[in-house]
């Protein structure tokens, strides 16, 4: 079993939910060695009991709002530990959260996931892991489903990167999350990479989290239309084979004529559509990564569309439980 782990929250803004994150942590019936908070610039208070409360663990503030994926690489190269956990700060942890992680922390794994549920309603899941579509789209599998129905540990595609746990060394190889994304399927992306160089996850479905979605962004602001939807090609273009690239095209483009009739009706046309804009223009930076990464893959191609879903369309409907 790893010797050290290490937390890395991420906040920005969650003077209503940092606290209670944190004491979810520090309740754990196996320690955390190592807490760290990377602070994305708040313009609140969030961050301010940090050092007279808690002295032992490291706050990081950066000047300006660098991106969740970018305050994760940070809070990752300030970390020593074998396993990392990279966790929101709008979450809390069941307390035997960690314990129950490190049980299955051996080969052939190489990160973990927890099943999330709705912390307004807790008997319904966010997510009990995370799948891609043969499309490029991540999605949370038993997203708003029975909690109960997701009881068994399973192989998935990777975690929800609200609440999931990594080997460094994986993420090191991996040259961590990507920046570029700044959020939003910075987690799918990274799901993605590890699986073409043949890591392995599985659902530790006993390792629950408590999960306030969507706070900062909100579900379909524009924030979230633009990032979500500029960062999901650069994940079907960049990662996807050739020949699974060429093969999934007509469905990929039948999804994106899908959502700009469907954000269109939302008042979201205009974010929809300049997401797409923005992936045109570092395409030609996408088209150079995508060679490396297609270069380092040892998974082979039926290995990986066996483990994509055909059926996207159905986890593109899924409701937020009231």
């Amino acid at each position: 079993m790893p010797t050290k782990v290490s937390a890395i929250i991420i906040n920005y803004n969650g003077s209503d939910v940092l606290e209670p994150c944190i004491d979810s942590l520090l309740g754990q019936t196996v320690s955390f060695d190592e807490i760290t908070v990377v602070d994305n610039a708040s313009t609140d208070d969030s961050c301010s009991f940090i050092p007279q409360k808690h002295p032992d663990i490291r706050l990081i503030q950066l000047g300006t709002n660098e991106g969740y994926a970018a305050a994760a690489n940070l809070g990752i190269r300030n970390s020593d530990s074998e396993l990392v956990a990279i966790l929101n700060n709008d979450l809390m942890l069941d307390p035997d959260w960690l314990e129950k992680m490190l049980k299955h922390a051996t080969d052939p794994w190489s990160f973990w996931a927890s099943k999330i549920v709705f912390s307004s309603r807790p008997d319904r899941v966010d997510s009990a892991g995370d799948g891609m579509a043969v499309i490029g789209s991540g999605f949370k599998i038993g997203h708003g489903e029975p909690e109960n129905l997701h009881h068994e540990n399973r192989e998935v595609f990777g975690p929800c990167g609200a609440a999931g746990l990594y080997r460094k060394d994986m993420l090191e190889e991996l040259g961590g999350f990507s920046e570029e994304f700044f959020l939003i399927y910075e987690d799918a992306d990274l799901n993605f990479r590890a699986r073409l160089r043949g890591h392995r996850c599985i659902l530790v479905s006993a390792a629950k989290v408590r999960h306030r979605v969507n706070l900062n962004i909100g579900t379909f602001s524009p924030t979230y239309v633009f990032y979500g939807h500029r960062n999901s090609e650069i994940v079907f273009w960049q990662n996807m084979p050739l020949k699974l690239l060429i093969l999934y095209l007509p469905e990929r483009l039948l999804f994106n004529l899908f959502s700009l009739f469907f954000f269109t009706y939302k008042g979201r046309g205009a974010s929809f559509v300049s997401a797409k804009l923005a992936f045109l223009k570092i395409f030609p930076q996408i088209a150079r990564r995508r060679r490396q990464i297609q270069s380092e893959r040892v998974i082979s191609t039926s290995e990986l569309s066996r483990v994509l879903e055909r059926n996207w369309l159905k986890y593109r409907i899924k409701k937020v439980p009231e």
